[in-house]
């Protein structure tokens, strides 16, 4: 049916009709006031809504610690149309460095610093304020002298961040070997700060309480991200075996996809470190993916 009537050429003659005609030339005259309207609204297109959603969260400690053992910590935050993600993997040999992995990434997520400061000089608009609370948190603590003087050497850890804004841009930041892989389709776009397994020793960059914060190099990256992008963070022992997977013509993702439990996670770590896949190590993995809600739009009727 024509969206809109025609308006009738003819309509102007006298009609054998008599007022039958002059109704429809009052509808024709009308036709463009009433044409663009129909009964119903016309149909739109389902809005859709973003959605970051953590799919994978698990941690597993070092065979033979307990849970509360475990140094790699993580947190994450939704707030003011975006996410923030940051994963911290404590350095055993120091004290504290569990508490100290805590508040890298707790300060991280939770700062009320805007994004932009951060990102402009993490080391002093960051790390030097977070170094200052840090130290007066340990002069409060009731050490013995031997604790106290091990803790005075300070704390270490290494970190790795995601934030996804509205726009779908992203920024990451990151000191040592806890990584981030951008992953589009199964195929892997970005890998940070590593590129490969021949970069991964026993002496990974840190970030140390007593460092100063202007020594502490913070490596930084930044994206656009398409619906449907996963994003990674990992700490080191699953970070090497993603990179000796890829470097063996292996799709990693796949495997890490069958991970839907936290059990299932542990087993298969298990799995990997008897078979000397992994090292033997706290071990985080993380995943972040973009997705669409569709909100259906409801009909309504024009009086």
């Amino acid at each position: 049916m024509s969206k809109f009537f025609r308006i009738n050429s003819f309509s102007g003659l006298h009609s054998p009709y008599g007022h039958v005609n002059f109704g429809f030339k009052a509808i024709a005259t009308n036709a463009r006031k009433y044409g663009d309207r129909s009964l119903y609204n016309p149909p739109q297109k389902p809005k859709q809504k973003l959605c970051f959603d953590l799919i994978q969260s698990f941690s597993v400690q070092k065979a033979g610690n307990a849970i509360a053992e475990c140094e790699d910590i993580w947190d994450y935050a939704k707030r003011n149309s975006m996410v923030s993600i940051a994963l911290s993997d404590g350095a055993t040999e120091s004290s504290f460095t569990r508490e100290w992995a805590k508040e890298l990434v707790t300060a991280f997520v939770n700062r009320e610093l805007p994004w932009q400061d951060v990102y402009t000089c993490a080391s002093k608009n960051w790390l030097l304020p977070l170094q200052t609370t840090w130290q007066q948190w340990l002069a409060d603590q009731n050490l013995s002298w031997f604790a106290k003087r091990k803790a005075e050497n300070g704390a270490f850890a290494t970190f790795v961040s995601l934030e996804v804004f509205a726009d779908l841009s992203w920024k990451a930041l990151a000191v040592g070997d806890s990584c981030l892989f951008v992953v589009r389709d199964r195929c892997l776009q970005k890998s940070f700060p590593l590129e490969n397994s021949c970069e991964f020793n026993n002496r990974p960059k840190l970030i140390g309480t007593n460092i100063k914060a202007a020594n502490i190099h913070v490596s930084q990256i930044y994206g656009d991200a398409k619906l449907g992008d996963r994003f990674y963070l990992t700490t080191d022992a699953i970070a090497c075996w993603i990179f000796q997977q890829l470097e063996a013509n292996q799709d990693p993702w796949l495997k890490l996809d069958r991970l839907s439990s936290h059990d299932l996670f542990a087993e298969w770590v298990t799995e990997l470190r008897d078979r000397h896949e992994i090292a033997n190590d706290d071990t985080t993995l993380l995943c972040l993916e973009i997705q669409a809600i569709n909100i259906p739009m409801r009909l309504s009727c024009e009086p």
